[in-house]
């Protein structure tokens, strides 16, 4: 699996969708991960920054089920649940707390433990439903002895963020073992492997490392604007058994770094990678449509690397109204946070300044 792999294997459907569509999408994105953000920072307690806007009902607080556990999601939806064979979308309502996934109608309801989990897959509708939806959530699930799925439908916006929330009550928490930095460029570093906590937002998977922390074992993350290459590699652990690597090539500081990360679950393995390519397609065709100028990638470029108290202006050699017409047009393009200073990058922004970075390393 690879990232450029990952980009092909969604594209060819977005490649036909008009540049509109694809600006909508990309707003509405926006609206629904900056949310994303806000809740992955303050926990499933607080107040979803958008969800006055969410045309999908879901709530935006937690609360408690009978059984005590709270519920992270709700909205009505069409579903088909459990494989059925007839493929009948029927309606009702989902529900997520950070130990199940409930899909409950008048008649029925599916109960998915979220450690049952092993594959999620966003945006790939399935052939037997196509008619019925526009947009879906695949979840694979272990059911006994059987493997079964269900498919969850609806506007794209409530779809990509209840995938978020069920991808972090997924994976949040896990126990990785992670090599930072197994390479610097081509050199091979002769780093430890550690034993860390795992966390996902949507812009980076973070690692805040054990609870006793010497100065080498401290928290670090993996920029997810900053990923040029990744793969899932088979290894032989020190026990004998066969594990999973995942091995993620960033961007850090103008250069290439590889780190590798590996869970003992390769169910965890599998929804890992998942997430990592579905976050990867999602910014790269974010900026698919957009044209920088060398010009403005001088600023991106600059932002980037400087300091706030910077006088970014001083630094190009260019007048005041230059930089303002230049950072007015980046922003018009989703690529900084701000017209005025100061700013930062947006996801979409960093992708395209890590780009640079990877061509003058290549």
């Amino acid at each position: 699996m690879t990232a450029a792999d990952s980009d092909r294997d969604g594209g060819d459907r977005d490649a036909s969708e008009s540049h509109s569509e694809h600006g909508e999408a990309a707003d509405q994105r926006s609206e629904l991960l900056e949310a994303y953000r806000e809740e992955s920072g303050s926990g499933s307690d607080s107040k979803s920054k958008s969800g006055s806007k969410s045309k999908s009902g879901s709530k935006s607080k937690s609360r408690k089920a009978q059984s005590g556990e709270s519920i992270i999601v709700d909205f009505v939806a069409n579903f088909v649940a459990g494989g059925d064979a007839a493929f009948d979308p029927v309606k009702g309502r989902v529900l997520m707390s950070e130990r199940r996934l409930v899909l409950a109608t008048s008649e029925t309801k599916t109960m998915i433990p979220i450690t049952s989990i092993f594959d999620i897959a966003v945006g790939q509708v399935p052939p037997e439903v196509e008619e019925f939806f526009d947009y879906t959530v695949m979840v694979g699930y272990v059911d006994g002895d059987y493997r079964r799925t269900t498919v969850i439908g609806g506007d794209r916006e409530t779809i990509e963020k209840f995938s978020l929330l069920l991808f972090r009550a997924t994976l949040n928490g896990s126990t990785a073992l992670v090599k930072h930095p197994a390479k610097i460029g081509g050199r091979v570093m002769d780093t430890p492997k550690r034993k860390t906590g795992l966390n996902l937002d949507y812009e980076s998977v973070s690692f805040p490392g054990s609870d006793v922390q010497s100065e080498e074992d401290g928290p670090f993350s993996i920029d997810l604007a900053s990923v040029v290459f990744f793969e899932v590699i088979e290894r032989t652990a020190d026990d004998g058994d066969s594990i999973l690597v995942l091995s993620v090539q960033h961007v850090e500081n103008g250069q290439t770094v590889t780190s590798e990360i590996s869970m003992r679950s390769r169910r965890k393995m599998n929804i890992l990678g998942r997430y990592l390519r579905l976050i990867y397609h999602w910014i790269k065709s974010d900026v698919r449509d957009v044209e920088v100028a060398e010009t403005e990638l001088e600023v991106l470029v600059g932002l980037y690397s400087t300091a706030e108290d910077i006088d970014l202006a001083s630094l190009l050699d260019i007048g005041d109204a230059e930089l303002e017409a230049r950072l007015e047009s980046l922003h018009e393009n989703d690529l900084i946070t701000d017209e005025e200073p100061p700013v930062d990058l947006t996801p979409q922004g960093r992708f395209i300044v890590n780009e640079e970075f990877e061509d003058i390393n290549v």
